[in-house]
């Protein structure tokens, strides 16, 4: 048992400090641009398959400091929790007339907290990574998420202000 948690924590820190792909060039633009913040507002919740307990509003709230996050919402039993971790970006694809339009994907990586025993964890800590995709305009974000689960999945939306 302790070997596992001990395994389970050093894969956790690998994953996060897992560097960003990219040329050298783009490493080393990324590296020189000052750090940004941004500011995370849950928009919306569906559960393809609610029961009749199902919470649809997170109420989502967080904070990013360049790609590093700290998120607090309601999870869907109506519970507290958590979310720390890192973004992974991809080069963001504008629209072929306007350069402010683009989409960009996103993977977050990090740590979940809040769900009990639901979820396979380590002291309460769940490992987690979630895809998005993102719609955006200059500095604003809408990021969209499917997470799957065994009743058919949850879809939330987030709206990202970076400055």
């Amino acid at each position: 048992m302790l070997v596992k948690i001990f395994c389970g924590l050093i894969l956790s820190v690998l994953i996060l400090l897992t560097p960003m792909t990219g040329s050298a060039e783009e490493i080393q633009d990324r590296e020189t641009q000052a750090p940004r913040w941004g500011i995370f507002v849950g928009l919306f919740t569906r559960h393809v398959n609610p029961s009749g307990n199902t919470n649809e509003s997170t109420k989502m709230l967080g904070v990013s400091y360049s790609d590093w996050h700290a998120l607090r919402f309601s999870n869907s039993y109506h519970e507290r929790s958590v979310f720390g971790g890192r973004r992974f970006h991809t080069k963001k694809i504008g629209h072929p007339r306007n350069k402010n339009l683009f989409i960009q994907g996103n993977l977050y990586v990090g740590l979940l907290h809040g769900y009990g025993d639901r979820f396979p964890n380590i002291a309460g800590l769940t490992p987690a990574a979630m895809p998005t995709v993102g719609f955006g305009y200059k500095n604003t974000t809408l990021e969209v998420l499917y997470f799957p689960t065994p009743s058919g999945g949850v879809f939330t939306s987030v709206l990202v202000f970076r400055f």
